[in-house]
């Protein structure tokens, strides 16, 4: 029913080509936080929308900071659900970089280790090593995610998902982020740090674009 009903959504607006956005949500009824019986509303949005992080940031890349507001720990909330109420600790942390001129954070978890951006998962490349979190962090599994890693995989790259330390980010010959928004977006700095934009990274690019948007793959420059 929700897969018809973003269709229909779709149809009825004209869109082409668009962002669609399902949520599920408590509706009217008993208040307080132990609600049990109010209905369960569903909603969809969809909308045009470009490049998450811009078209200069695609090409180019994006610049990056480490936020001080730290992903929530596995053990304090459900942390590989996408509940609307967890975008409030991202919030904060891209707000924070934002103010400081930076396009996207970086969050660390509880324990230091390198958990994803504020709304976007990262990959880490050092000596032809490709690197992302694990799944049993505090980090979204997301569906760009598992597209990256499976176009890797075709192009006979190796992926080590793994704990990866702060430094890291800093001695890595690329990063790049991954989401339905952002798709493949390479970063350019993180903090005082500059990078490149890669062939790893530019050969995933457009793969993955053309995965998405066959008809108007576009090519990452350095």
């Amino acid at each position: 029913e929700i897969v018809e009903a973003c269709l229909e959504t779709v149809r009825a607006n004209g869109l082409d080509e668009c962002y669609l956005r399902p949520i599920a949500f408590m509706g009217d009824g008993e208040m307080g936080l132990g609600a049990k019986t109010n209905p369960t509303r569903v909603a969809v949005i969809a909308w045009r929308w470009g490049a998450y992080l811009g078209e200069e940031g695609l090409r180019r890349g994006i610049r990056a900071k480490v936020s001080s507001f730290q992903r929530a720990g596995v053990n304090t909330l459900m942390s590989k659900g996408k509940i609307n109420g967890h975008y409030v600790n991202s919030i904060l942390a891209k707000r924070e970089v934002q103010t400081i001129g930076y396009d996207e954070a970086i969050m660390l978890d509880t324990q230091g280790y390198v958990s994803e951006a504020s709304g976007e998962n990262i990959f880490v490349i050092r000596d032809g090593e490709i690197a992302t979190p694990p799944m049993g962090v505090s980090i979204l599994g997301g569906i760009t995610r598992n597209s990256v890693m499976r176009v890797m995989r075709e192009l006979g790259l190796t992926i080590h998902e793994r704990l990866i330390s702060r430094d890291e980010l800093y001695i890595a010959d690329e990063v790049f982020m991954v989401g339905t928004a952002a798709e493949v977006t390479p970063v350019s700095e993180i903090g005082p740090y500059k990078f490149e934009v890669g062939e790893i990274t530019k050969a995933l690019f457009n793969d993955y674009l053309a995965l998405v948007q066959p008809a108007a793959p576009m090519a990452a420059t350095g």
